[in-house]
């Protein structure tokens, strides 16, 4: 008797999908398939913006202080120990995504100071420090010497040269 359910069963459903009912029957949107057109996708007039431009316009200050961004925060990678790439990639990336647009700001280089140095401190806080060594100079020294270049001093370093 169940077998004969079953068949039955089978056989309505092979019908139903054969003669494209089936498909209705799986559509969300209750609309026909095969009378109604896609819906037109929209298209962007302009490129979407990444970021709102922190500055007018990019000073050789604002390059300096935004390579600076890039070089610590390649930096703190490294001593977070997720820095992967070939010394300077992830930096020269980081310009041409964040600093090219202008999206840094000098608090975001500033916090990336203060991430810098819980990375540094982790990583140095029982090391031997000095020259020659992973830590070359104490953690105060380091997130200061890196506020320092948030302030917008220095030139920005030449593209092969990024980082320590």
């Amino acid at each position: 008797m169940t077998t004969r359910r079953f068949g039955t069963a089978a056989v309505g459903l092979a019908f139903l999908a054969l003669s494209g009912a089936a498909c209705n029957l799986i559509d969300f949107r209750d609309r026909t398939l095969q009378h109604d057109p896609p819906p037109p996708v929209d298209t962007p007039t302009e490129e979407p913006r990444m970021c709102t431009p922190a500055v007018a316009e990019a000073t050789p200050e604002y390059e300096a202080m935004c390579w600076h961004y890039c070089n610590m925060l390649e930096v703190t990678l490294h001593y977070a120990g997720t820095d992967e790439g070939s010394p300077g990639l992830l930096a020269r990336s980081c310009y041409e995504v964040r600093c090219v647009p202008r999206c840094v700001t000098q608090d975001v280089c500033v916090q990336q100071c203060h991430a810098l140095g819980v990375q540094y401190q982790a990583v140095c806080g029982g090391a031997e420090i000095g020259p020659g060594t992973i830590c070359p100079v104490s953690v105060d020294d380091e997130v200061t010497m890196c506020l320092t270049g948030c302030a917008g001093m220095g030139a920005p370093p030449p593209p092969d040269v990024v980082g320590r």
